[in-house]
């Protein structure tokens, strides 16, 4: 099956085209499904995603693991690992440490945002509660007159 592209179209072609595959009967629903389902269990981020939630997801990415792991099947290569890390443990703790203080600054900048929107947000429902108040009044003024 071949999807024409550059006619602005492409995307619904492709929908198409994927549910005519899907819907062939040579095609693997049962393994399709399991596949998404995994798929979705890899990603990091919810379905969505509010504030809170965005800033407890930038929490808990925001500390920086600089222990690399030693593991290794190839005969020498875990006493290469020891060297490199030993040589090398104080520069990545450095960089971690900054990287990690970084997300942290992100969390607490995040974090007053949040508290900004949602005063705007109270202000905004204080005003419209307030224009309908006085439209309210003007069409009494003016069905008075």
């Amino acid at each position: 099956m071949r999807i024409e592209q550059g006619n602005g179209q492409a995307a619904g072609g492709l929908a198409a085209a994927v549910a005519a595959l899907e819907a062939a009967p040579s095609f693997p629903a049962a393994y399709a499904a399991r596949v998404r389902a995994a798929v979705r269990r890899l990603d990091p981020l919810p379905p969505w995603l509010d504030v809170a939630g965005a800033l407890a997801l930038v929490t808990q990415e925001a500390r920086i693991d600089v222990d690399a792991p030693l593991r290794t099947r190839r005969r020498g290569a875990r006493a290469a690992k020891i060297v490199v890390k030993r040589m090398t443990a104080w520069y990545l703790k450095y960089l971690g440490d900054q990287v990690s203080d970084l997300g942290q600054a992100m969390v607490h900048l995040g974090e007053a945002l949040a508290e900004r929107v949602d005063g705007v947000r109270e202000e905004v429902d204080d005003l419209r509660d307030r224009v309908a108040r006085l439209e309210a009044q003007s069409r009494e003024r003016g069905e008075r007159s």
